[in-house]
């Protein structure tokens, strides 16, 4: 099934939410991070509910709150609300606010956790955001890490950045951030290849008599 849900989890400084802009232009996908999901969220008068998902941040009593009573509410709460609907509107990339937990099982959903050794992020950290120290830039990664590792294991019960709670993981060390975007295509065009292939060859044998299905990722 084509993947029409692109769920983007991320180290700080590793080129994540840079990949998921090069993915929206390649593709034509709606593209939803922080700043987006802050405006929508203005527009409909919910932005002070929901601050600390917006911003990856641990939970406060508020939305603990609204996670604990998740499987049982009359009305869904905004931020689970809100990414499921947009989800459901039209083939998007989602950046962070753990998309990939929430769209989870939906057999168009894809999710990728991409990542980079530290002196790469370090290096990266410090031009983007014009930070002049090393030391600095490190700080900044570890405190923002440390937020949305906290944040992913207080809303989802997971474990922030492990490989089996995604699709697919992207090390961006030694890669630009256009070669990590090809090597997502080639991976995931690889894996239905080999598939095809496979069962191809077991048709041709007589194990299968037909061959019902090709299946082909496009994201």
């Amino acid at each position: 099934m084509k993947k029409t849900i692109i769920c983007i989890g991320r180290e700080y400084g590793s080129g994540g939410h840079a990949i998921g802009k090069i993915l929206a232009k390649r593709t034509g996908y709606e593209f939803y991070d922080k700043d987006r999901f802050i405006a929508i969220a203005k527009e409909r008068g919910f932005e002070g509910e929901v601050e600390e998902y917006l911003e990856e941040q641990p939970m406060n009593s508020l939305l603990y709150s609204i996670a604990l009573n998740y499987s049982r509410p009359k009305k869904k709460p905004f931020p689970f609300e809100l990414v499921e609907e947009l989800a459901a509107e039209k083939p998007c990339i989602i950046i962070g606010r753990c998309a990939g937990y929430l769209t989870h099982g939906q057999d168009n959903a894809f999710s990728v956790f991409v990542h980079a050794d530290m002196e790469k992020r370090i290096a990266t950290v410090m031009a983007r955001d014009h930070i002049n120290t090393r030391l600095k830039a490190k700080r900044k990664i570890e405190e923002i890490d440390e937020k949305r590792s906290a944040f992913r294991k207080e809303f989802t019960g997971q474990e922030w950045g492990q490989s089996k709670y995604y699709n697919l993981s992207i090390d961006t060390t030694h890669l630009t951030f256009d070669q990590a975007f090809c090597a997502k295509i080639f991976v995931t065009r690889t894996l239905a290849q080999n598939f095809y292939t496979q069962y191809a060859r077991k048709a041709a044998s007589g194990k299968f008599s037909v061959l019902p299905f090709i299946i082909k990722i496009r994201i």
